[in-house]
Formats: C-alpha cells, structure tokens, sequence
C-alpha cells in the first residue's frame, strides 16, 4: 500500500490508481499517437475526491488524551469507505494533531504546559502514528494526501518543524493530475508567518506559479488548490481590522471561559494572501479548498473561485461573525464530484483551460 512517506514525494503522489504522466506524456498528441493513459488524460465521465480537516488529536483534553478523536476519526474512514463509486483520494487539510511544542511549552499563552520539550516530542510522534493507523483502515484503492497546518508545523514554521512533518508524512506540498483536473496541495502555514523561513516561503511560491503555468498550459479542465488556512474567510480584500470584533468562543471541554477565538487568527494575512490570489486570479483556480476554522464556510472570490472550509474531526466552533450558510457546523467529511466537461455530450467537448465543473456537499458524522 503505497501511503505517506511513499506516496508524497518528489512534488508529487504516487498511487498505483493515479498514474501520473511523464514528459513524454504530456507532449504527446494523443489523438495521433497510442500511449498508456493516464491521470493527465480524462477518461472518466466524473471522478469524485474527499477533504477532512482538523482530526487534531488532543484537541479535547490538551493532549492528556486523544482517543475521543481517534473515534472521530474511525467513523470518518467508515463514511469515506461506504461512498461509491469510491472517490479517488482523500486529502487531511492540515492539524493531523494538536500536539506542537511550540504552543506547549514554556508558553505563558499556552494552555496547559508540558514540563519538556522530549515530553511534547514523543506526544506529537505518538499521535502522528495513532493517526496513520485509523486512516490505513481506508480502502487502498483511495489515495490519501496529508497537509500540515498550524499544530504540525507550529504558528510560525522553522525548517526544523518542516522536516519533523516530511518525516512523518512526506513532502508538504506537492501536486497531481486527477481525471484532467489538476490538484495543487500547499503547506500554506507559511503563508501566515514565513519569517522562520523565509527562503522555503519564496521557494514553494515560485513552484506555486510554475505548477499553475504548466496547468494552463496543459489545459487542466479544472485547477484545484488545498491548504489548511484559509485564504480568506469572507472576501479576498478582508484586513485583520475587518475581522477583529468577530469570533468563535473557546470551546466548553476546555471550561468555563468568556474568551474566544478572533476570527482574524483564521485568515492568512492580507501581505501574503495577495500573492497567492494573483496567481489564482490569472490561472482560473477554480476552487481552494482548507480547514483550521473548525466550521463550515463556503465563500467566494470577486473573480469566481469558491473558498471552501470543511467544519472538523474534532471540536466543532461557531462564529459570530459568519454569514447565513446553507450547511449544517458540525463534524463531518466533504464529498466533492468533478465533471470533466460542462455539456454531458462529451463528443462534441474539446478540453480547455476549465472547462469542467464540480459539486461537493458536507456529510455529517
């Protein structure tokens, strides 16, 4: 079974049911020439994927336990394992675990303290591997990709914290053909504080636009974008200004408490943002998709691309600021179907740059 470390290397995912083309491939004119095909090629009339987010281990009891989310975690693999036709991946949108040292320990905005680094370490390993084992319970012909958010890699990454997560999981982000769509996967924790590494920030944003680059090029029939912070919450222009006097309050497991959330602590920061939503903009992404606000949100950008958080595998929160959604807050998974082509005559279609079309909705626990 290839997973993880196996399947998330060299920029790319490596599964047995996604064959991805090589050079020769892609140059190939493949109504003259008879070639293998592949996942670059659409051979399906629809395909369909999944995203989870936030499984976040620990979140409940501040790392004392986590086997109230592992059960979370087991019922998701039971829901993804009953779709059929079975999707053809699966993506964990980042906070695979709640333990990171750096929210842990020795920090007096911590909540609970863990009285050593080694201790934070061994917890963190221990739930990555906890994690593996449920979600190897997932059907091996669905692939699945992991993405590092916040409580991976920590609020502001280092090196050091990024390779803890290759480690476990492989390279942090990477991208893949599925069906003709193209899915591009990012460790956008650095988009929200790069300063710990600033040249990984400027290196994975220069790959960022060549795999875009090549996409259009190539006539992906839809470009799909997969991070754990949201880009935006509620427009692409929002400031810190703009969100400041919203949030979520501090969930009741953790006690009595009258403190909240911002939901300014959940929108990657506008300097940043705006890099990326450039290059959204010029390349025609249709949707990104992201967890870490811990709730349903369905937003869209003034150009048309759809900003899609999926609620958690974990504590669930509620935003005094969120507009009226159509979606029930609670945990749960998100099936989203991809169609090729616009028109169902698909003889009379030739492919262009997003010429497809695509449907989700969110499946409670």
């Amino acid at each position: 079974m290839t997973r993880y470390q196996e399947a998330q290397r060299n920029r790319s995912l490596f599964h047995p049911n996604l064959p991805q083309p090589s050079q020769v491939d892609e140059d190939t004119d493949r109504d003259k020439v008879k070639t293998c095909p592949t996942e670059f090629d659409v051979t399906r009339p629809q395909h369909s994927f999944v995203i989870c987010a936030d499984s976040q281990l620990g979140i409940t009891s501040l790392n004392l336990e986590w086997e109230t989310e592992l059960n979370y975690c087991r019922q998701a693999v039971e829901k993804i394992n009953s779709l059929q036709p079975r999707p053809q991946f699966v993506t964990m949108c980042g906070d695979i675990v709640d333990m990171e040292q750096s929210f842990y320990y020795n920090n007096p905005n911590a909540l609970r303290h863990f009285e050593t680094l080694e201790e934070c370490e061994t917890i963190q390993d221990k739930q990555n591997e906890d994690f593996k084992k449920v979600f190897d319970k997932i059907h091996e012909d669905i692939a699945i990709v992991c993405l590092c958010g916040n409580h991976d890699i920590g609020n502001r990454p280092s090196k050091k914290s990024i390779e803890k997560f290759r480690n476990a999981f492989g390279d942090e982000y990477l991208a893949f053909w599925t069906n003709g769509s193209y899915n591009i996967c990012l460790n956008n924790v650095l988009f929200t504080d790069p300063s710990d590494a600033m040249d990984m920030y400027e290196e994975q944003l220069k790959w960022l636009e060549e795999r875009l680059e090549y996409a259009a090029k190539h006539k992906a029939v839809q470009i799909f974008v997969f991070g754990h912070h949201p880009f935006f919450l509620y427009s692409e222009n929002e400031d810190v200004d703009d969100l400041k006097d919203h949030g979520s309050p501090f969930p009741k497991e953790w006690g009595e408490s009258d403190k909240i959330f911002s939901d300014a602590y959940f929108s990657i920061p506008k300097k940043y943002r705006m890099n990326a939503m450039r290059l959204f903009e010029k390349f025609k992404v249709s949707a990104c998709f992201s967890g870490h606000f811990h709730q349903n949100l369905v937003s869209k950008a003034s150009f048309g691309m759809d900003m899609i958080v999926t609620a958690p595998l974990s504590i669930v929160f509620e935003s005094n600021g969120k507009p009226k959604q159509t979606e029930d807050n609670a945990m749960g998974i998100r099936l989203v179907e991809v169609v090729p082509f616009r028109d169902t005559d698909e003889r009379n279609q030739q492919r262009s740059l997003g010429c497809g079309k695509f449907t989700h909705q969110f499946i409670k626990l």
